[in-house]
């Protein structure tokens, strides 16, 4: 092939070449309309604007820890929270962002008055309560006294506030009477205590000592045995004393 030849072909490809690219940009030429090339321009436009604004905003600074967030997995945990958060914010409707606003106010005016009451010095002693189990108690004292007042009928409290009228009126009555009172002076002597002491244990001693012996035969022999022993005659002699004390007028009987 002569240098011709190749010199012929080479401005043949270069032709067909030529003619191709020309077809082309006709074809684009007859493609943008006016309304296109608008479009176009204003997305070139705001292509150009947003990056002027990512590299005024120092973005670019930003991309290593960007990248390293994609690397970590970090960026699509962020990705689902702000999924998270959305679902949140779309569920929460007016009534329950009310209900919300209202539980919140009514636990902070909670916590304002607990402030304000001091209770905040009690809670070392509620502790000790709690450690020592005294709080339980309370608790469940607290629920006996629940049940009681769940039980009390009418017919009850009506049956318990006449008791406790006619015992009102008892102690009133006791109170006023005198020999009631010197009574109860008398038994809270000692030697009087000791002497009611002795004899309700002799009472139960003798009751045991006669269970043992055998039936009395009776007649006048058996009464004149039991006359004569010396037990029987000292316990004449104290009913004579007794008998005799109480013949002697006291001090303040009427």
């Amino acid at each position: 092939m002569t240098e011709g030849n190749v010199a012929g072909g080479d401005g043949a490809g270069g032709s067909a070449g030529l003619s191709e690219f020309e077809r082309l940009a006709a074809s684009a030429r007859d493609a943008l309309t006016d309304d296109t090339v608008t479009r176009l321009a204003a997305t070139v436009g705001n292509t150009l604007d947003l990056l002027d604004r990512a590299n005024r905003s120092g973005v670019g600074g930003a991309l290593p820890t960007m990248a390293a967030m994609v690397r970590d997995g970090d960026l699509q945990r962020v990705a689902d929270l702000a999924r998270l958060v959305g679902a949140a914010e779309d569920a929460l409707s007016d009534d329950i962002v009310a209900r919300v606003s209202s539980a919140a106010a009514g636990g902070l005016d909670l916590l304002d008055r607990v402030n304000r009451s001091g209770l905040a010095r009690a809670l070392p002693t509620i502790t000790r309560m709690v450690e020592s189990g005294d709080l339980e108690r309370l608790s469940s004292l607290a629920r006996l006294m629940g049940a009681l007042e769940d039980s009390l009928s009418d017919d009850i409290v009506n049956r318990v506030a006449t008791v406790v009228t006619e015992l009102a009126v008892l102690v009133d009555k006791l109170a006023r009477n005198p020999g009631f009172l010197r009574l109860i002076d008398v038994l809270g002597r000692e030697e009087v205590q000791c002497g009611l002491v002795d004899l309700a244990e002799s009472a139960c001693a003798a009751r045991r000592e006669v269970a043992q012996q055998p039936t009395p035969a009776g007649g006048v022999f058996s009464l004149l045995r039991i006359a004569s022993d010396p037990g029987t005659q000292s316990a004449l002699r104290f009913v004579s004393v007794v008998a005799g004390e109480m013949r002697k007028p006291r001090t303040g009987s009427g």
